[in-house]
């Protein structure tokens, strides 16, 4: 039987829309921000902050290993042992936390990895030798793997289909800013201190506590994911491992692993070397390469906002070509330029390029195992996992730079990595709208 609207009413879109319901534009109107509900918004704040301060605590530790080879006589090779080992904390705990976060919750698992990484952070401030440094940054490294997985799988589950783009991308602001804010509170305590070589750097680690004090009045109002809660609610498995080899999820698993693979390489390849590369290879100061350095955070926080507005709208496998490809580009021209201008405008590309990439990880890591119960788990096997890519870059350009041009050369593997990263995002579906359960 057929219904026809009556006189007077206003049909439903699809009883004059001849188009298939899956095509029917059922956006609601307005500003797509007044869309997304405040327990969304308060979601993005914990998760985003958790993200910032992490950023931050790692990006406090390169700005300190100075002070700690001067005030325990460190060699540069101590110092980067720590350092890998701390790394190796920031894989373990992604991956462990994100088991966590299948089994008691998102925003729960955010709490713990923030508390973990704040205490931790917090004595650092009184270690007396290499070694406690070592395994007090080692545990930090634990909490702010997983604080990444746990806010990313949350921001995911929680903001709808339409803006999940927007969502995870704005949560990478993080990145950025947890970084600048890290040049700013050591630069500023190093003044204040008379420097960092004979014990200001505790002063720096002191407030490392600070997180925590700060952001858990924010998570005990913020709601947990809706789609964990209908699992528990419906009496369904938490953080069953074997579920990703089922119903598709391991080739998911598979390609989001392999793509944060070879942009985590690039990454690390291009801002661990930069500053070397600008004084060894370019000829510029020091205090004149930073300046670069800087263009780098502008670009990435520009690359951060375009993604935002992109990737909901034209979808993640063209967002993430164009960027790869700007960032291919950028980096040829960063290698290869000559002159400062040309340096100055590659340096801003690059890090709109690289980046902006990391906008998209999240959701696009979440949307390839859109049917688990161990999703947490996933995106961060997925992730730090992909951190391998980041901890081989550094050493394997280290190794090829014993010249200038074999500096280049080893500045220009990272156009492999982008070909590969390519080549994973055109074998992979578009995942823009998924539905996650």
């Amino acid at each position: 039987m057929q219904h026809h609207a009556q006189a007077g009413q206003t049909p439903h879109p699809s009883e004059t829309d001849t188009r298939p319901a899956s095509q029917v534009d059922h956006t609601p109107a307005g500003p797509w921000y007044r869309q997304v509900t405040s327990g969304a918004w308060r979601v993005l704040a914990l998760a985003g902050l958790g993200w910032l301060f992490e950023v931050y605590e790692i990006f406090v530790f390169s700005l300190t290993v100075p002070a700690f080879i001067a005030y325990f006589a460190l060699t540069r090779a101590q110092a980067g042992a720590i350092g890998s080992i701390a790394a190796a904390g920031l894989i373990v705990g992604g991956i462990g936390f994100g088991w966590v976060a299948d089994r008691i919750g998102r925003v729960r698992t955010l709490i713990l990895t923030i508390l973990v990484y704040s205490i931790f952070t917090g004595l650092t401030a009184f270690v007396q030798g290499p070694a406690s440094l070592a395994v007090l940054r080692t545990l930090a490294g634990l909490g702010m793997g997983g604080a990444w997985t746990a806010g990313a799988a949350l921001v995911a589950e929680t903001w709808k289909p339409e803006h999940r783009g927007k969502g995870g991308a704005m949560m990478q602001f993080g990145l950025p800013l947890g970084s600048l804010l890290a040049i700013g509170v050591v630069a500023l305590i190093s003044n204040l201190s008379g420097g960092l070589d004979h014990g200001g750097w505790r002063w720096v680690y002191g407030l490392g506590v600070l997180p925590i004090v700060l952001l858990y009045p924010l998570a005990r109002r913020t709601p947990e994911s809706p789609v964990w809660q209908s699992r528990v609610q419906s009496g369904g498995e938490r953080g069953q491992i074997g579920d990703l080899f089922r119903r598709g999820n391991f080739g998911g698993l598979a390609k989001a692993f392999g793509f944060i693979f070879f942009v985590q390489y690039v990454y690390w390849a291009v801002f661990t070397w930069t500053p070397t590369f600008l004084l060894t290879v370019k000829h510029f100061n020091f205090v004149h390469s930073l300046s670069f350095t800087f263009a780098q955070q502008l670009g990435s926080i520009f690359g951060f906002a375009v993604f935002a507005l992109l990737v909901d709208r034209i979808g993640r496998k063209p967002t993430f070509s164009i960027y790869l490809l700007i960032g291919a580009i950028a980096v040829f021209a960063f290698v290869n330029g000559n002159g400062e201008t040309t340096v100055m405008i590659a340096s801003f590309f690059t890090g709109m390029g690289i980046t902006g990439l990391f906008a998209g990880m999240g959701p696009f890591a979440a949307e390839l195992v859109p049917k688990t119960s161990a999703r947490g788990f996933a995106m961060g096997v997925a992730y730090n996992g992909g951190r391998i890519g980041g901890m081989i870059a550094p050493y394997l350009i280290g190794a090829l730079a014993t010249s200038a041009s074999g500096f280049r050369m080893g500045m220009l593997t990272t156009l492999v990595a982008f070909l590969l990263a390519w080549g994973v995002v055109l074998i992979s579906p578009e995942t823009r709208g998924r539905q996650l359960s």
